[in-house]
């Protein structure tokens, strides 16, 4: 923010470095129990399925915290170079609320709202397999 203070900054700078810890950390633990599992050799296939679910949830998981410490580290990024709580779509200030509640976020909410529109529109991969006429065999 153009009238943010710098111990205001400092501040934001300490919960995204705390928050990055806590993600690394996380990301580590989720990476033993991913090679606990892939140890583990299951003995029918009710096992086989469990451990399937399990070792997605865990790429699920790692991928959500990876993205975060992505996220983090980008707005670490914009408080070294003085454009943290800028919005990266319109250049107007980030409200502190917001940044109170999301510290990496790097727009405002009007400017998210529009794009998580605009991805909602999209047409999705799957709606196009299904307008593809499909033979049958024999």
């Amino acid at each position: 923010m153009k009238t943010m203070e710098k111990a205001q900054i400092q501040q934001y700078r300490w919960k995204l470095e705390s928050r990055r810890e806590d993600a690394v950390r996380l990301l580590g633990r989720l990476a033993s129990e991913t090679r606990a599992l892939d140890v583990d050799s299951p003995q029918d296939s009710g096992d086989e399925s469990t451990g399937s679910l399990a070792k997605e949830s865990l790429f699920r998981q790692t991928s959500q915290r990876r993205h975060m410490v992505r996220m983090i580290e980008r707005a670490l990024r914009r408080i070294a170079d003085g454009t943290y709580g800028i919005c990266v779509a319109c250049a107007g200030d980030i409200p502190r609320k917001r940044l109170e509640a999301l510290p990496w976020t790097d727009c405002c909410l009007r400017c998210q709202e529009i794009a998580e529109r605009e991805i909602e529109s999209e047409p999705s991969p799957q709606a196009s397999r299904t307008d593809i006429p499909w033979k049958r065999a024999g």
